[in-house]
């Protein structure tokens, strides 16, 4: 099936090398706005119009799994306001309209503040106590014109090592929330959603709190939200032809391997379209989604199974394959664990 494409045909052909290149990067620059996606943009745009010169700026909390693209859209939204030189008669300075830091692992209030001044462009950002780092950071917030700022990896005032909320890191974000009298864009893993248990203040002014979700495939409306996100990304691949892979066994298959989680979707995309070019192929055929398969490792799905190999693929039995599997590790480990502990006992 011929697409209109800007992309010439290969016919069997490997593409020279920088061609290649040029068309693996342009795979890897596709976003698709899925409606979630679109949602929360809109939603992020509306609150930095309404809160600006506002007495109550709103605060945002954005949560969810690895993949789902909070720092997509979060990064999406900073470019709509870019950065802005500005030239007054009594000065020049950098307006900064929307601030993105991530915040560092392990945070402490100081290592927080000095990433904030080093993202602000201050050459001093490491140096100075806790006091003096916030204190600079309010004064640049206020120079630099910041309207919104958006801390990614909130997860990061959880410790890690010992599953312990940085106490006092959340209390210097929660102050730091109050005193600046600007709307703050909080994004985390749902782990996150501890920090605002351990620290009720903290919660009151995140009130607004939005999760990101994988796409679901439950029903038949879910099944075809996902098929017409899957079409979106087919438009826009650097083939000659349609790569059909929105044909229904073959969307059961890229489901069930990526769980509708648009990161790992791409990443798989991005790999059989790598593995196509290599072919001189004019589409991505099921031969090179099993070889993207092989390739792609995801920890938390040790027992998956590979179902570019399989010509009677069914959904449903893989999933509840593989949960058989994960049910009968569990156990083992669990019957392991309890040999010890009772070997312990009678030492």
């Amino acid at each position: 099936m011929i697409q209109v494409s800007n992309f010439r045909p290969l016919k069997g052909l490997k593409p020279p090398f920088e061609e290649l290149r040029n068309r693996v990067e342009h795979t890897k620059k596709i976003i698709v706005q899925h409606p979630q996606y679109e949602e929360l943009l809109d939603e992020l745009k509306m609150r930095f119009m309404l809160s600006n010169g506002s007495v109550s700026p709103d605060c945002l909390f954005i949560y969810g799994h690895t993949g789902v693209g909070k720092s997509t859209v979060t990064t999406e939204f900073t470019e709509c306001f870019p950065r802005q030189l500005v030239e007054l008669s009594d000065r020049k300075y950098m307006k900064i309209p929307v601030l993105k830091v991530t915040v560092p692992p392990k945070a402490t209030p100081r290592s927080l503040a000095s990433k904030i001044l080093k993202i602000m462009g201050d050459p001093l950002h490491h140096r100075g106590t806790e006091t003096e780092l916030t204190s600079r950071v309010h004064h640049y917030i206020e120079a630099c014109d910041v309207k919104m700022i958006v801390l990614d990896e909130f997860q990061h005032l959880i410790d890690a090592d010992t599953q312990h909320v940085l106490s006092t890191a959340s209390n210097w974000v929660k102050t730091f929330t109050e005193e600046i009298n600007i709307p703050v864009v909080l994004c985390g893993m749902p782990e996150s959603l501890r920090i605002f248990e351990t620290n009720p203040q903290l919660d009151r002014r995140f009130t607004n709190k939005i999760e990101l979700t994988p796409f679901l495939y439950r029903t038949e409306a879910e099944i075809v939200q996902f098929r017409v996100f899957l079409k979106k990304i087919e438009n826009d691949l650097p083939f000659y032809e349609s790569s059909n892979i929105t044909d229904r066994i073959i969307s059961d298959k890229i489901y069930y391997v990526t769980n509708g989680i648009p990161f790992y979707v791409m990443q798989l995309i991005v790999e059989a379209t790598t593995s196509a070019l290599l072919d001189g192929s004019d589409k991505i055929l099921e031969t090179h989604l099993n070889k993207a398969f092989r390739k792609i490792k995801q920890s938390a799905r040790k027992l998956i199974a590979n179902p570019f190999e399989d010509n009677k693929f069914e959904l449903s039995d893989y999933l509840q394959l593989e949960k058989e599997k994960e049910d009968f590790l569990k156990q083992q480990t669990n019957e392991e664990k309890k040999k010890k502990r009772i070997s312990k006992k009678k030492l």
